[in-house]
């Protein structure tokens, strides 16, 4: 079954990123002499947290002193948009210089777009020139590359490709073609006059991940240029006066993703209340139960009457006695408290202004 895919956004009103991207500027020669290159990611400048990023060009420079090379490092061309943030056309400001070493021609693009149905970054130029030892040192031909990712339910879906006009670089009037290549050169070759012969591995790769420039099942995309030359360099005596890496470029940088980002989760606040299981009621006063109530009871009073025995009538004459029987006089008395029951208790709960090279 087809997959319908959304168009491309090519016009339209978009919020512009207005924060200037920081760029690394090495401000001692000594910085950088004698390491070894440091791979850097697509889109080192963007912001973090950006999912469409693009770099143009990333230049380092090692301290070589036999051929007058001094340590530099610098980005030119950046965007970078983050989740929903719309289309950022770069920023080519160029603080650190690149461009006193790289001649960037034709317009410059550093593009990136965001939006919730796609992510996309493209970089591009007509060429570049690098000028180090000599001013064409290194030559590189024109350049499209460009990423894109659709999220669910269409993706994911991704694809990459760095389009160039020639498959082959040109260092020193020689042509490079992707993989590791070894130059022999002469001090002639290089414009340094301190420098007999030098030797240069010059390692040239293309990357489109994932490969094809069609849509592939994958969340994620990245493309462009990377340029590594190492160098031993002899000096007038044919002694090696510097063995290490030279320079390395990275042309047209571009990645995007369209992965669902990581909640930062903190969970639901854990209350952690102050009673750490069922509280201990202590009753007062302490209840042992319903007590006994146990009443002085003597029993029923029994009447004691003053019995003289069978009364002898005293005539009177003609009177007749009638004999007052006494009153009964209880020995006891009853003493009952009232039964107390105590109640329970219940707990509380774009384009760069468009700079031409030679």
């Amino acid at each position: 079954m087809p997959i319908t895919l959304p168009p491309r956004r090519g016009s339209g009103t978009y919020r512009r990123r207005a924060a200037v991207r920081a760029v690394l500027g090495v401000t001692a020669a000594a910085a950088l002499a004698g390491v070894c290159f440091a791979a850097v990611s697509p889109g080192a400048a963007a912001a973090e947290g950006d999912v469409a990023t693009s770099t143009l060009a990333d230049l380092t420079v090692s301290d070589v002193p036999v051929a007058g090379l001094t340590a530099f490092h610098g980005v030119f061309g950046t965007a970078g948009s983050a989740p929903d943030a719309g289309l950022d056309e770069g920023d080519f400001s160029d603080p650190s210089g690149v461009l006193q070493h790289l001649t960037v021609h034709g317009n410059g693009v550093a593009l990136t777009d965001a939006e919730p149905e796609k992510n996309y970054a493209q970089a591009q130029a007509s060429g570049f020139t690098l000028a180090l030892t000599r001013p064409d040192f290194l030559s590189v031909g024109s350049l499209d590359s460009y990423t894109e990712c659709l999220p669910a339910p269409v993706g994911p879906l991704a694809l990459a490709y760095a389009h160039t006009d020639s498959d082959e670089i040109d260092v020193l009037g020689h042509e490079v073609p992707p993989g590791t290549t070894r130059l022999d050169v002469t001090g002639a070759e290089l414009g340094v006059d301190s420098v007999s012969t030098a030797t240069l591995t010059v390692v040239y790769d293309r990357f489109e991940d994932p490969s094809g420039g069609a849509y592939q099942p994958v969340s994620s995309a990245r493309a462009g240029l990377d340029i590594t030359i190492t160098g031993t360099f002899r000096d007038t005596d044919g002694a090696v006066a510097y063995d290490g890496p030279v320079t390395r470029l990275e042309l047209g940088h571009v990645a995007v993703t369209c992965e669902a980002p990581t909640p930062t989760d903190t969970g639901t606040p854990t209350v952690t209340p102050t009673d750490t299981g069922t509280p201990t009621v202590t009753p007062t006063p302490t209840d042992t139960g319903t007590p006994t109530v146990t009443p002085t009871d003597t029993g029923t009073p029994t009447p004691t009457p003053t019995d003289t025995g069978t009364p002898t009538p005293t005539p009177t004459g003609t009177g007749t006695g009638t004999p007052t029987p006494p009153t009964p006089t209880p020995t006891g008395s009853e003493s009952c408290p009232p039964s107390t029951t105590p109640k329970p208790h219940h707990p509380g709960g774009g384009g760069y202004g468009r700079h031409a090279g030679a």
